[in-house]
């Protein structure tokens, strides 16, 4: 476990909130379209990061300030993805108004059929395989996603599952799953890269109308027990792939200690956005992730700013990562090409949950529960004031690719609780005034309150100096 070593709170430089300010504006701009992963507007993206790391003073990680992530986009050809359902008759649902092939690679977005068999949710999988009905060239219906218990996709696979159909209850929430996906799915050239989101199965997300239809005639009490259901689908995917370059964005400030300097504290934020996707109800379908993730972003240059004024004893990689809206790509390709010796990196420090419109004074800690980076995290709150609890991980975001592979991780993330000096009430109407996560809404505002910024880059900074500065990792 790690112990407590006094609070680098009254050493720390401030953290630049006209700085944050100011990235976040170009980052978010229409210029930039979105930063789509393999577009035009990323890579002005990561030119810019690279250009203010160098001004800074900060070193390339590698022979330059970027790590090229070959990729390869899958283009979804709608007018051949179609899932014929057959029950009493035969009936066809066309992509993406019926249902989605959901992220993938060249393994899993592939053609697949079967008769059906309800399996529950993936946590029911998990805790109950017994009772899963026979799957051996069946395809397995699912209430929700995979998300964190993805090991589940692995149950179903092993089971002999042909594939998955993902249920969604809610059609908000299917178009969310439409806009984020895109017209195109990408993954890695290279099929050695083993990825940390996408489930080794073939897998679609189904429209609310399609899974009344998949369950038709089954009360809620019915689908209490995993079991067989009458009727067979025919699922094809066709896409057309083509080879896309990306990168990654890697600069380091060198340590000054020359005893401690080839150790690293990492800070992580990916730089990709949507693109332009689905219109929303104002014809607005440029995505300009401002929140997701210009903010966490602009942070980590907020973050090397202060650092930079007095280097650390241990060496701090700041990694600007592209693709985790395609799938955790950037992520899993530097975990899997390290330009630096994982078991050299102490901790990692991932900053993509949003941009809170207050300074929050609780905060969740994801991947905590699995090294005592965790605990440490949660000293350095509360000896600052704030609150802060450990939650499991989850491949939701960048900082996953290190923990699984046995690097100590954690996404330092908001809680829901009310901000400081905010009832919850009032912290409910500014988080609703100002959330647009995924979506068109999502730009850069001057009357945006960036004093939440600025306290999250702020917890992150005194557990990156705490670390960096430790007398043992």
């Amino acid at each position: 476990m790690y112990t407590a070593t006094p609070a680098a709170a009254a050493q720390a430089p401030r953290i630049d909130t006209v700085a944050i300010r100011g990235h976040t504006y170009f980052l978010a701009d229409d210029l930039l379209e979105g930063r789509a992963t393999g577009r035009r507007g990323a890579d002005v993206a990561a030119r810019y990061l690279a250009a203010a790391a160098e001004r800074m003073g900060l070193r390339p990680a590698g022979h330059s300030w970027f790590q090229e992530v070959p990729l390869v986009e899958a283009d979804v050809d709608t007018a051949r993805t179609v899932l014929v359902l057959s029950q009493e008759g035969a009936v066809t649902w066309r992509s993406p108004a019926g249902f989605i092939p959901n992220a993938g690679t060249a393994r899993t977005l592939v053609p697949f059929s079967g008769g059906l068999a309800w399996v529950r949710s993936a946590s029911a999988i998990l805790a109950n395989p017994s009772q899963l009905p026979p799957l051996a060239g069946r395809v397995a219906v699912m209430d929700g996603v995979f998300g964190a218990e993805g090991a589940a996709a692995d149950t179903l696979r092993s089971r002999g599952a042909a594939g998955v159909i993902q249920l969604i209850g809610d059609p908000r929430l299917y178009q969310l799953y439409v806009a984020s996906r895109g017209e195109s799915r990408m993954y890695h050239a290279d099929p050695r890269v083993v990825s940390s989101f996408v489930p080794a199965i073939p897998a679609v997300i189904a429209h609310p109308d399609l899974a009344r239809a998949l369950l038709r005639g089954l009360a809620a009490a019915d689908l209490q027990q995993p079991r067989e259901l009458g009727g067979s689908v025919d699922v094809t995917v066709a896409v057309n792939p083509r080879p896309v370059p990306a990168r990654n964005v890697a600069a380091v400030l060198t340590g000054s200690d020359p005893a401690l300097r080839d150790q690293y504290v990492v800070y992580t934020a990916h730089y990709d956005h949507l693109g332009i996707s689905t219109p929303d109800e104002r014809g607005d379908s440029l995505y300009n992730g401002f929140s997701d993730n210009a903010a966490g972003s602009a942070m980590l240059l907020a973050i090397a700013q202060s650092l930079a004024r007095r280097p650390p004893p241990r060496s701090v990689l700041f990694l600007w990562l592209t693709g985790e809206e395609r799938g955790l790509l950037g992520s899993d390709w530097f975990v899997a090409n390290p330009l630096v010796p994982l078991e050299r990196i102490t901790g990692v420090i991932n900053l993509d949950a949003g941009a809170p419109p207050a300074p929050s004074v609780a905060w969740r800690i994801a991947g905590g529960t699995e090294s005592s980076l965790g605990a440490l995290a949660v000293d350095v709150a509360r000896r600052a004031g704030w609150e802060a609890t450990l939650v499991p991980p989850s491949p939701n975001s960048d900082y996953f690719p290190f923990l699984r592979h046995g690097v100590p991780s954690v996404f330092l993330v908001p809680a829901p609780e009310p901000f400081e000096g905010m009832t919850a009430e009032e912290s409910n109407d500014l988080r609703r005034r100002w959330d647009r996560y995924h979506q068109a809404g999502d730009h850069w505002a001057a009357d945006y309150p960036f004093s939440g910024l600025a306290r999250y880059a702020e917890y992150a900074l005194l557990l990156g100096r705490e670390l960096a500065e430790r007398t043992t990792p």
